[in-house]
């Protein structure tokens, strides 16, 4: 980390708008997210990483920005899933493929 003073849950939730138009983000909005996390757009439960010094919560701005691009980030695509009858087939074809060239 570098020397840049982390912040206070106080200072983030000011600097941040609230929801249904509040004019600041609550605390213990900020407390959640690293408590339990948000869920991302791939699925995964993304936390705020913060330390906790006393009874205060200290946040550094990288992590912030980290937690904030780790929800935006784009879900990678699934891998597909055969049923079992797809892949009994998938193998069937493939066994008459082999056959047919002679191995």
């Amino acid at each position: 980390m570098s020397n840049v003073r982390p912040l206070t849950l106080a200072e983030i939730s000011a600097s941040l708008p609230g929801a249904r138009g509040a004019k600041r983000l609550s605390p213990s909005t900020l407390t959640r997210w690293i408590l339990t996390g948000c869920p991302a757009r791939d699925g995964r439960r993304v936390r705020l990483k913060a330390t906790r010094c006393g009874s205060r919560w200290l946040v550094h701005q990288t992590h912030l920005d980290e937690f904030f691009s780790d929800l935006a980030a784009e879900p990678s695509p699934s891998p597909t899933i055969r049923s079992p009858a797809e892949s009994r087939r998938a193998n069937e074809a493939a066994a008459q493929r082999l056959d047919k060239k002679g191995a």
